[in-house]
């Protein structure tokens, strides 16, 4: 491809695409339209505009939308392809490097993209057919040739591929080679002599690789769920594309065995019930997930991880329906049991809720892959609903972009954009391989199916879901608690929480300076009739600070936080940074969020970054999403982010239920803080500052309790931390700073404690 008709048909394409975007109607971003910080006085404050406008859609619209996603996807992608050095014949997409992301991974990824609509689709131009079977072939002959079986070398001077040693140059061969196999596999008629016996060299040496190599596995910290499930199709692939080859049956044992040590758990290694004619035990080495099915990775709970380790087994599925072969037993191995945890924490527009924060891109990673197989062959509702919303959002983002997958903020590229490519090629194949998918279940229904309250003991962490709100607490990775409105309505505009790794949580600037890290001394989560009380004691700022903190779930739309801090030795308190959440603020989400407080309301444009507002009053709503109301502390604020931030790609503005940049010093046992924050969900300003008015708290003996209506009527009483039995004295406030702004001075407490 010259770089004429490079720019030509970029050119085409762009031109194209701004009269051409589906069927899809979705609204332009709306940002602020008033200068500065406030809103002229008067103005009514209406409910945030939708971005996106959601249809149901029939089968066949969503077969035209995956196809619509999967042509503009690899015409963007004609920006990111470049020629060899070797031979004019040979190219690749991406950077051609032998490790990586960015190297046969996105190559490989764009092959199959162009490859699904090479088999699939009539739709193509006979110019877009030549063109994308001439870059796939191509692409491929690199692969091929770069291989440490071939005669070339990648842009960085190596080869690629797995060895023996199985270092780091082998850790994500097998992956590559697989969705290698697969874009080969659908145009294999299409491919030379020459080209099909290259690849099945490459394709072998790696299931040799991999078919002498033991399945790992790992509990804590570091599953190998995806590494084990990422292998799969490489040697599923093996098997099927070359049946006669003499290692071919030891392709098929390793793949039965790499599949069952995917979604492992303790209890497979005690279960005697057969699968594929072997006892569990028999196949199973370990354990990569937990008993209740949850799993670990980059020391946190991840849910990106359980998504990707379930649709490697469910590609596998796919492999074998093409083939026209039988699926294996081992290829649904606790598939079902992983998806009805996920389902408890997939939010209604098809993300994951993360209670122990997330560091990959938060918008970045969609499971539609996983959706379409199980809406398709399992015929799970759920699913459909998942995938049907996942698709109209991702194709909303890709017009916004011009055409790219990499999706606003995203600092991957074309990494990104190929990787979600192969996503949304493996749900187009889902549907042409598997039939229709089921009929998807309302938002409601799918909310209502996973409410409850559910604690995950083994990685440390409680959720509470009703049909209006997601609430978490997590003691362990991560020191945080979770808050994201779920209520119905607001499918046109979803997105709002950011999981902020010290969310409700929050944390002091000490002077001087010490490390920040915070232990757990000890805690406790109990579930209550109508939620949950979590309760945990932190050493804070090198143990010179006590957190003695509950956060407690009640009813449908409401989160009680509370906690006192003191000092275990004199220190002086530079900041305090109290009880946050994060407020999702950009492109994505709209823009714009407006908060308000007694006494006026600010707007908040990401375009436009403030320093933190601090508001008088002790309430504030932010858009009609999210209500808190500050029983106890230093004031409420908002702290607006200035750029995307760093791993989770987005705009992470913070609402602070105390707040306070005064510089105070406290001896040895005196109380540093101490806050006491109501959340309500799906309020409006109006019932925020309603719902502020009923906040009392009722003096007993040793004992306190905070009563308020709840949003839904009753009357909370919940039950406040006890006093602490030593004398507390009262710090004096020295060296003041007042804080910058209108706000000059320290919010009190509405309620005398």
């Amino acid at each position: 491809m010259t770089s004429q008709t490079n720019n030509q048909s970029r050119r085409e394409f762009l031109s194209s695409l701004a009269m051409t975007s589906g069927f899809l109607a979705f609204e332009p971003r709306a940002f602020a339209s008033t200068s500065g910080s406030e809103r002229p006085a008067g103005v009514k404050i209406c409910a945030k505009p939708d971005l996106y406008k959601l249809q149901h859609l029939s089968d066949q619209a969503i077969l035209e939308t995956y196809v619509r996603v999967l042509i503009d996807a690899c015409h963007y992608a004609e920006g990111d392809w470049r020629v060899s050095a070797f031979d004019p014949t040979v190219g690749f997409w991406g950077d051609g490097v032998s490790v990586g992301n960015e190297g046969i991974r996105a190559l490989a990824s764009m092959a199959l993209a162009c490859a699904t609509l090479l088999k699939y689709e009539d739709v193509l131009s006979a110019a877009e057919r030549r063109e994308f079977l001439e870059t796939t072939k191509s692409s491929l002959r690199y692969a091929t040739a770069t291989h440490l079986t071939g005669t070339q070398k990648c842009t960085d001077g190596k080869s690629w591929g797995a060895t023996i040693q199985f270092r780091g140059e082998s850790w994500q061969s097998g992956m590559w080679t697989g969705t290698l196999a697969w874009a080969a596999w659908l145009i294999w008629s299409s491919l030379d002599p020459a080209l099909q016996q290259g690849l099945e060299r490459v394709i072998a040496h790696e299931a040799d690789i991999l078919s002498h190599r033991q399945p790992p596995t790992g509990l804590w910290s570091d599953t190998k769920a995806e590494e084990n499930g990422w292998e799969v199709p490489c040697l599923v692939l093996s098997e099927l594309l070359f049946p006669i080859h003499p290692h071919a049956a030891a392709w098929h044992e390793a793949a039965l065995e790499y599949m069952m040590n995917t979604l492992c758990t303790e209890a497979d290694k005690r279960d005697t019930s057969l699968v594929d004619d072997r006892p569990v035990h028999e196949w199973v080495r370990g354990a990569n997930l937990q008993p209740d099915f949850t799993l670990e990775n980059h020391n946190r709970f991840h849910p990106s991880y359980v998504g990707c380790s379930c649709y490697f087994l469910t590609q596998a599925a796919m492999y074998y329906t093409y083939g026209g072969k039988a699926v294996p037993q081992a290829a649904t191995h606790h598939l079902m049991d992983t998806w009805q945890m996920f389902r408890s924490i997939t939010l209604p527009w098809g993300e994951s809720a993360f209670p122990q924060g997330m560091d990959w891109e938060l918008h970045g990673l969609p499971f539609i892959n996983l959706f379409a197989s199980l809406g398709t062959r399992d015929h799970d509702a759920f699913a459909a609903h998942m995938e049907q919303r996942s698709l109209q959002y991702m194709r909303t983002w890709q017009v916004w972009g011009k055409g790219s997958l990499a999706f606003p903020g995203s600092r991957f590229g074309i990494t990104r954009h190929a990787i979600n490519a192969e996503q949304m090629a493996y749900g187009l194949l889902a549907h042409k391989l598997f039939g229709p998918a089921v009929a998807e279940m309302s938002v409601h229904e799918a909310t209502a199916q996973e409410v409850g309250t559910r604690e995950h003991s083994y990685v440390g962490m409680v959720t509470h879901r009703t049909q209006k709100k997601f609430a978490s607490f997590s003691w362990k990775n991560k020191i945080m608690g979770l808050l994201i409105p779920i209520g119905p309505g607001h499918e046109g505009n979803p997105n709002f929480m950011v999981p902020i790794e010290d969310g409700f949580v929050g944390s002091f600037e000490l002077s001087p300076r010490v490390d920040t890290k915070v232990a757990v001394v000890e805690h406790s989560c109990r579930e209550t009739p109508d939620g949950f009380e979590a309760e945990a004691t932190l050493l804070l700022n090198d143990g010179q600070l006590k957190q003695m903190l509950r956060m407690t779930s009640v009813g449908n739309q409401t989160v009680v936080y509370e906690d006192r801090v003191i000092a275990l030795a004199d220190v002086t308190v530079v900041s305090e940074r109290g009880v946050p959440i994060g407020i999702e603020n950009d492109e994505i989400s709209g823009g714009e969020r407006v908060v308000s407080f007694d006494g006026g309301h600010s707007v908040f444009d990401f375009k436009k970054p403030q320093q933190p507002i601090k508001f008088s009053g002790i309430w504030a709503n932010v858009d009609g999403r999210l209500g808190v109301v500050a029983v106890a502390g230093s004031g409420i604020a908002y702290a607006q982010a200035s750029d995307y931030s760093p791993g989770i790609a987005v705009y992470a503005d913070r609402l602070h239920g105390s707040y306070s940049n005064r510089t105070r010093q406290f001896k040895v046992g005196e109380e540093v803080a101490r806050r006491i924050v109501v959340h309500f969900v799906e309020v409006t300003p109006g019932e925020t500052a309603t719902l502020a008015l009923s906040c009392t708290i009722k003096q007993k003996p040793g004992a306190s309790t905070l009563v308020f209506k709840q949003p839904e009527g009753t009357i909370a009483e919940i039950p406040l931390l006890p006093d602490y039995k030593q004398p507390v004295r009262v710090a004096q406030l020295s060296n003041v700073e007042k804080d910058e702004g209108k706000h000059d001075t320290e919010l009190r407490s509405p309620i005398k404690l």
